[in-house]
């Protein structure tokens, strides 16, 4: 897996094969498409206005997995934006999320930490 352990040729391959790994519009691309799957927008504003999540969910945004992962998506949203100098649009992604406020998932700290860094350096 270390770039030290591959010979020139493998790496070669992987730029060829793989061109488009670090394309910006991939990466957000698919961000969007995990935060639209999993409608976790739509859960934290029931949630925030008092009414079941469940309600609003769909079919895979019931499920913790997709949960999790929405929620993930957006704090990497933020991260992507803010990295990319879109103050105003990482901000604006995290609109949905009560950063104030004790979540379920303000139990990982890494996420607790990332997010609070770069809400601060947005």
């Amino acid at each position: 897996a270390r770039l030290t352990d591959k010979s020139q040729e493998e790496i070669q391959q992987l730029c060829v094969n793989h061109s488009n790994v670090w394309s910006i519009l991939c990466i957000l691309n698919v961000l969007h498409s995990l935060v639209d799957i999993s409608n976790i927008k739509k859960q934290l504003e029931a949630i925030s206005g008092g009414v079941d999540p469940n309600t609003v969910s769909g079919d895979f945004g019931k499920l913790s997995f997709y949960k999790m992962l929405g929620y993930f998506s957006l704090v990497g949203l933020l991260r992507v934006h803010s990295l990319l100098g879109d103050y105003y649009q990482a901000i604006k992604v995290l609109e949905p999320i009560e950063i104030h406020k004790k979540s379920a998932y303000s139990h990982i700290p890494a996420c607790q930490i990332s997010t609070s860094y770069y809400v601060g350096f947005a």
